[in-house]
């Protein structure tokens, strides 16, 4: 490789490594790995491309496009500020696939790409390894239980959010599967490593990630018995996989407890879903904004005015006893709606807590002192909670395709399911299968109903350089089941 291909190279695994760590890092060397791109361009390559790549440009201009969309968003925009703010955070959108169009990517072999995934495997792997060795030190030594494996403020360094390690971890367990069936002198290896990853996804303690595992597994197994023809290996690896994220969860049954608490939720009477609540304080935005949204920096002042708007009509259905004037009752039922949000959360607790019967019981006698009629109470106090919270902490969608329609309507919706259909469509155009992309477009995608991803660097980022790195092998033509030759330089055993 020439001193701007191995520079190149090397930031790709650096940043491959560091995703995990910290997106301030992985936002630096992303910078790095442009400004490296553009120097081969004019210095190196001189402002020659790669056919091949070039080619295929419409694939990248379509992911191109939602950078542009949010740029556009700015045109009927009232928040300059936020809005620019959101424009440059997602210039990720832009940069990663013009890297890839116009930087020469042919020195990127089977084993280069490879060593990129091993990279981000290493880094999620000692991610997991200081975690576990510290929070065991804590156990043994320092007197915590075991719910210390799933403090989120145990990674001291730097806390990641346990939706995005799941992420990761889901798509490094995917490519160590792969590689157990193409480097067959190193199966112990990916075999561990494996069975750590699918470990660490059952401390993540994330719902989406845990149900993201039992379907990759099925994938993988699939590709194994049908593609591949491993059936004793594929249906070994899977088990023994499958018997470590089960050990875990026996081991550690607050591995799951965000599931249980969520089946607790919809059979309870007395609860509700957080994020249901959400949706119906902001799906008045959808609603009144599904064409062209609101505009790129709009986004979170009309989600809070929906919250707020919700909160009101939760506030209004409450009634009187019998006999009370309008203001005395109007006076009682704030400090009414007062006294609930302080009797449901801690001073120093984040999170408002999930209401049961003993919180009910105190609520309704408190009613009955203020005022207010028990029954109109118990229907609205649970989503008052929750929207209060809302409305306090400004939060999110919570849900990526929500998410890009209330900012940019039906076309950012198109252009987000874009990201999906485009690999599959090419794979099915040009007869290549690639396990790995499907299983990275499936992770994203579903996690995409229940975490805005591409709103923060620490799913920006990842997003977009896996991506960007799939979608460049794919268009290379090197497949699972091609061999590398002097025509097809570029590919992953993917």
């Amino acid at each position: 490789m020439t001193p701007f291909q191995k520079t190149e190279f090397a930031l790709m695994l650096i940043l491959a490594f560091s995703i995990p760590f910290y997106w301030y890092v992985a936002q630096i060397l992303e910078i790095a790995l442009v400004t490296c791109a553009i120097l081969k361009i004019i210095v190196h390559q001189k402002f020659q491309f790669n056919s091949t790549q070039l080619r295929w440009k419409w694939a990248y201009i379509i992911f191109m496009l939602t950078w542009l969309a949010t740029l556009c968003g700015m045109i009927y925009t009232q928040d300059a500020k936020e809005g620019w703010m959101a424009v440059i955070k997602k210039l990720g959108f832009f940069f990663f696939p013009l890297v890839f169009l116009l930087s020469d990517m042919s020195y990127l072999t089977k084993d280069r790409i490879r060593a990129v995934f091993c990279s981000m495997t290493t880094g999620i792997l000692v991610f997991f390894l200081t975690n576990i060795i510290w929070a065991a030190i804590d156990v043994i030594f320092n007197g915590y239980d075991t719910s210390r494996f799933f403090d989120k403020e145990l990674m001291k360094l730097y806390y990641v959010h346990h939706s995005y390690m799941s992420m990761y971890a889901t798509l490094a367990l995917a490519f160590c599967y792969v590689e157990l069936f193409n480097q067959r002198k190193v199966r112990a290896s990916y075999i561990i490593a494996a069975v750590m990853l699918a470990v660490f996804i059952i401390l993540c303690n994330s719902r989406a990630g845990i149900v993201i595992l039992l379907i990759e597994i099925i994938i993988l197994l699939a590709w194994t018995l049908f593609s591949k023809k491993e059936t004793k290996a594929g249906i070994v690896t899977c088990a023994i996989i499958l018997a470590a994220a089960g050990g875990t969860i026996k081991l550690l049954p607050e591995s799951i407890s965000r599931i249980t608490e969520t089946m607790k939720i919809i059979t309870s009477k007395n609860t509700n879903d957080r994020r249901l609540v959400q949706f119906i304080g902001y799906k008045q935005v959808l609603k009144e904004n599904w064409l062209f949204g609101v505009g790129t920096g709009d986004k979170y002042d009309e989600i809070v005015k929906s919250y707020e708007s919700y909160r009101n009509k939760l506030v209004s259905s409450i009634a009187p006893v019998q006999g009370v004037d309008r203001q005395t009752f109007e006076h009682n039922r704030d400090i009414l709606l007062q006294e609930i949000m302080t009797f449901t959360r801690q001073p120093d607790d984040e999170n408002w807590h999930v209401p049961n019967d003993f919180t009910k019981n105190y609520i309704m006698t408190d009613a009955e002192r203020r005022c207010c009629t028990p029954e109109s109470v118990s229907r609205i106090y649970v989503n008052y909670i929750y929207i209060s919270d809302a409305i306090t902490n400004t939060l999110n969608s919570h849900n990526q395709y929500f998410e890009t329609i209330i900012s940019l309507g039906v076309i950012g919706l198109v252009l987000l399911l874009g990201y999906f259909i485009v690999p599959i469509f090419i794979m099915i155009k040009n007869k290549r299968f690639s396990i790995i992309y499907l299983i990275f477009i499936l992770i994203i995608s579903f996690n995409a109903f229940f975490e805005a991803i591409f709103e923060r660097q620490c799913g920006i980022i990842f997003f977009n350089f896996f991506n960007m790195l799939l979608l460049n092998c794919l268009l290379t033509g090197i497949n699972s089941s091609a061999k590398a030759t002097e025509n097809k330089k570029l590919g992953v055993s993917v």
